[in-house]
């Protein structure tokens, strides 16, 4: 009697574990598989929907709303595709260089921090005012779209640093890694245990690129080549791997969550590249890899996808498909 009770809860084990889907294991640090979360449509200027260029940034607040920041307007859809509201929070008579960051506040309040001056500028330091202005433009909106707060945000000592809005605090990154705290949207926002590493690597592609090659996930294989003539040269370095894939490049930074960097790369996989997010623990010396979503080449849309961290770490991404503008999501598991 006793064994065929055993063996009950042994079925009753089995059949949670075919209902519950296992975890995606990325080095260290794992994430589940891909989940898509909503499929958006596409407007054709007859319906409501995200525009043909895609979305320039993407945030899912803690309630599940998708907030898609395209040009100058602010869309928020439900999960189930349908959009609810549309906000213009930006004066189309004022130069426009695009989002940097984009965030959720408490009651539903959402806010953004717009560039002041373009990526050229900020990279020759071009300090003529009646040229470029430094700093970013913080707006807050409520959930009726009205502004709590509309306010120029500037780092004196570096007026052409590079600003974010991380886990509701504004801060400025100096050229050599270095950052200051500009503003705090709350009393208890507070930057993650890991935010000086993320200002010191992520905006610098060679300490980044400096850093990777001595984490013990990347590796390298001496390779050899014979010339015309039909000589044999070595060198190092023919291919590099990021725990397994093959690895190609680093395409920019993406978040610092809860003592977790995030920083976009491009792979090889099975001969073509693919976009993938590596995940770093500087503290726990731990690493995952996600990889992406590809988008429908055939499409050919400015922005092929879009990336969003949540205050949990969890992954967000909005990518180009025919069926819509689709959004999936990777959890962090541990």
């Amino acid at each position: 009697m006793e064994t065929g009770r055993r063996k009950i809860r042994l079925f009753r084990w089995i059949g949670l574990g075919l209902l519950i889907p296992l975890p995606l294991q990325a080095g260290t640090l794992s994430f589940s598989g891909p989940r898509m979360v909503a499929a958006l449509p596409w407007s054709d200027g007859s319906n409501a929907g995200v525009p043909s260029q895609g979305a320039e940034k993407l945030m899912v607040d803690p309630k599940g709303i998708i907030v898609l920041a395209t040009e100058r307007s602010l869309d928020f859809f439900s999960r189930r595709g349908r959009l609810l509201q549309t906000f213009h929070p930006l004066d189309p008579a004022n130069n426009f260089f695009g989002y940097s960051s984009l965030e959720s506040l408490d009651g539903g309040k959402v806010a953004l921090l717009a560039r002041l001056e373009s990526p050229l500028e900020q990279r020759n330091k071009d300090n003529f005012e009646e040229r470029a202005q430094p700093g970013a433009r913080l707006i807050v909106l409520d959930r009726e779209g009205k502004k709590t707060l509309d306010k120029v945000e500037l780092d004196r000592s570096q007026p052409h640093s590079f600003y974010v809005l991380q886990d509701n605090v504004i801060a400025s990154i100096h050229e050599d890694g270095a950052f200051e705290v500009l503003d705090r949207l709350g009393e208890k926002a507070s930057l993650g245990p890991s935010f000086g590493d993320y200002a010191r690597l992520a905006f610098s592609q060679d300490r980044w690129q400096s850093h990777l090659e001595k984490l013990p996930v990347y590796k390298t294989q001496k390779g050899s080549y014979h010339d015309v003539q039909n000589h044999l040269h070595r060198y190092q370095g023919a291919m590099a791997t990021l725990l397994g894939r093959k690895f190609v490049e680093g395409t920019g930074p993406l978040a610092e969550r809860r003592g977790r960097i995030y920083f976009q790369v491009m792979c090889d996989i099975g001969g073509r590249f693919s976009s993938a997010v590596f995940v770093e623990d500087p503290g726990e010396k731990r690493y995952g890899l996600v990889e992406l979503i590809d988008p429908d080449n055939e499409l050919n849309k400015t922005r092929p996808f879009t990336l969003f961290v949540d205050a949990g770490g969890n992954l967000f991404e909005g990518v180009a498909k025919k069926e819509g503008y689709r959004i999936y999501e990777w959890k962090w598991v541990r």
